[in-house]
């Protein structure tokens, strides 16, 4: 018998086997080398093209930046002037075959300008246009009496009457309009301009405006603010005051009764006890509420504690949050809840919170503990909040005054020492002046633009001189100015009709007794004062009912540069007008009797119960100007990608 072996076909079976699984490897191999190139080429593909957008980006800076020098060095150019000296084409330092190709494009009749880039790196390629327009170099003039009621380092309010506005060019103070309203308005604004000043409101007056405080805000009355209140530093109010915009701190709010009908915004904290609360509260640190209605939404970033307030909106702490009686429509805590009454109600148990919950037992004297588990007790670091945004602070004055920044503020921009000490090599031989009531109402010494002089007088043989003006330059202008020592009236004086008067003062000016001081119908007069300035109580001061002449001219302005309590106003038998810039000197306005214009000082003291009444027209005064410059640019309007 033979036995035929099979060991010789297993093994060809095995072989072929292997073949075929290196077969199926080597395609598997081809696939992802395919692949692999595929994925290599597309990647490729993708960094030229984000190498080409890179490139054609910088075309347009590079070309931006290029073109701002240009107006930087002329800036009287014209778009066409500007891109005809412009290079069309550039590279990139650093990688190889990465460039670009400019076109430039106006559009007909108008300032715009097209720039498209097209960048390129091998064969990718990239188009981008930018559009920009040319802003023609301006210069905004202000006055320096249109800011209303500053006093650089402070402002102290003690009287009861009111604060607020008036436009002079359409009519005197609270007369009916052709409208058939009122001439009286609410654009006065009342702030300090220095670090460690404050406002200071201790009457009972009303300030239908602003107040703005580089420093802190104290409310120490019952006083009623219509606007907005901002301060770099705390506002504390008490005694039931009240404001009638949103108020907003750097550091903190603190208030007791009152109410608030904006917005509260600070860094540090706010407090109330019973104060209502229209709008929303957003701090940066804890808010303590007592009594009362909060009629929005609490934002804080630390602990939120209501006791017996109501909440018409979401009360939302990035900590813990704590409530006795009252109601809430919603809390939002990203740690504990702590509900110390059952009286304390959350509308539609609208209550998320991560961290720990304390609950007011039932009154059965079972545990409450429906809060305790989801929905309501989540795990963290939920609920989402949203960001608490910080109150900035306003710029504080430098001393200097950047004409090239419109946004730029200082206490004195007219440089009014310097301004007045030039003054003085006119006044070398100024004599003192005295004007006394000698029993005749028809003796005025009168005031023109070349002169001043008695318009009558009893005895001829004693009269005194007139006084011819000198040219003098004042505040960038050469103008006739009268000069004197020190002056002293106590009779009448009066600015000739159709004159436009200047006066310098180089000691001290008092305006006393029953003296008159009569300004006519389109006339002005200029006070420039180095000494001291009193406006006694028995006075009369006569002035138009428009607060500027056709020339925009202020009917009666006082510029100081007294350093110390320089300008004092008493009052009078009549409202009194002017406009006052005395920025190195103290300001203090005593009246029953209303004061109407504006005042800037370098502290301003209000008090009595006349009221200050701004007028708005003196916004348009050419007189004192201030000047800004804004240069010629390019401005960048938006991107059009291919």
């Amino acid at each position: 018998m033979h036995t035929r072996s099979l060991k010789g076909s297993q093994q060809g079976f095995t072989l072929v086997t292997v073949l075929i699984m290196s077969m199926m490897a080597g395609v598997l191999v081809l696939n992802s080398l395919k692949d692999n190139a595929a994925q290599e080429r597309l990647s490729g593909n993708f960094q030229k093209k984000m190498n080409a957008r890179l490139v054609a980006e910088k075309g347009v800076f590079d070309t931006y930046n290029y073109l701002n020098g240009q107006l930087a060095a002329n800036p009287n150019q014209s778009l066409e002037q500007l891109i005809a000296a412009m290079q069309t084409s550039g590279s990139a330092t650093g990688i190889s075959n990465m460039s670009y190709k400019l076109t430039a494009n106006i559009t007909t009749g108008s300032n715009r300008l097209s720039l498209q880039s097209d960048g390129f790196r091998f064969d990718g390629e990239t188009k981008l246009k930018a559009n920009f327009e040319l802003v023609s170099a301006s210069s905004q003039s202000s006055s320096a009496f249109g800011g209303g009621i500053i006093g650089c380092d402070g402002v102290t309010i003690s009287g009861s009457g009111k604060i607020d506005s008036y436009d002079s060019s359409q009519g005197d103070y609270a007369t009916t309009l052709p409208s058939g309203n009122k001439n009286i308005n609410t654009d006065v604004t009342v702030r300090t301009l220095n670090d460690n000043d404050k406002i200071i409101l201790s009457g009972t007056g009303n300030i239908d405006g602003n107040l703005i405080a580089i420093g802190s805000v104290e409310f120490n009355s019952s006083a009623h603010i219509a606007g907005n209140v901002f301060s770099n530093g705390a506002i504390d109010m008490f005694n039931n005051s009240t404001i009638g915009g949103n108020a907003t701190a750097y550091s903190y709010f603190n208030q007791q009764n009152g109410s608030v009908a904006g917005n509260i915004h600070t860094n540090r904290y706010v407090n109330l006890r019973q104060t209502q609360v229209d709008g929303n509260i957003t701090t940066g640190g804890y808010v303590y509420a007592l009594g009362n209605t909060i009629g929005g939404d609490i934002l804080a970033a630390g602990n939120i504690d209501l006791r017996q307030v109501n909440v018409n909106g979401v009360a939302q702490t990035y900590a813990n949050y704590a409530q006795y009686e009252g109601s809430v429509f919603g809390v939002r805590a990203k740690q504990g809840v702590t509900l110390s009454s059952t009286y304390s109600q959350i509308r539609n148990n609208n209550l998320v919170y991560a961290g720990n919950g304390d609950f007011a037992k039932e009154w059965s004297g079972a545990p409450d503990s429906a809060y305790l588990n989801p929905p309501y007790k989540v795990q963290a670091p939920e609920p989402t909040l949203q960001q608490v945004e910080l109150v900035e602070k306003l710029p504080v004055d430098d001393g200097v005054l950047d004409p090239n920044d419109p946004n730029d503020i200082t206490c004195d921009p007219l440089d009014i020492e310097n301004a007045v000490l030039t003054l003085d090599a006119f006044a070398d031989n100024a004599q003192d002046l005295d004007v006394r009531d000698i029993g005749s109402a028809a003796t005025v010494y009168t005031l023109s633009n070349t002169e001043a002089d008695y318009n009558y007088w009893p005895s001829a043989s004693s009269k005194p001189a007139a006084i011819p003006a000198t040219n003098a330059r004042f505040l960038g202008k050469t103008q006739s100015i009268l000069m004197y020592d020190n002056v002293n009236i106590k009779g009448n004086i009066a600015v000739k009709a159709g004159h436009n008067a200047v006066m310098y003062v180089k000691g001290n000016f008092s305006l006393s007794g029953a003296s008159t001081l009569t300004i006519p119908d389109d006339s002005s007069l200029t006070l420039i004062v180095k000494g001291a300035l009193i406006i006694g109580s028995g006075s009369t001061i006569n002035t138009p009912a428009k607060g500027l002449t056709k020339n925009g001219i202020p009917v009666f302005s006082i510029f100081s540069s007294y350093s110390g309590t320089g300008v004092d106003i008493l009052g009078g038998v009549e409202q009194i007008y002017a406009a006052i810039y005395a920025p190195l000197s103290d300001v203090h306005i005593a009246s029953a009797v209303d004061f109407k214009g504006s005042v800037l000082g370098k502290k301003v003291k209000v008090s009595g119960a006349g009221g200050i009444h701004y007028d708005e027209a003196l916004g348009l005064a050419k007189v004192g100007n201030v000047s800004t410059n804004s240069p010629a640019s390019l401005v960048f309007k938006g991107w059009q990608s291919y």
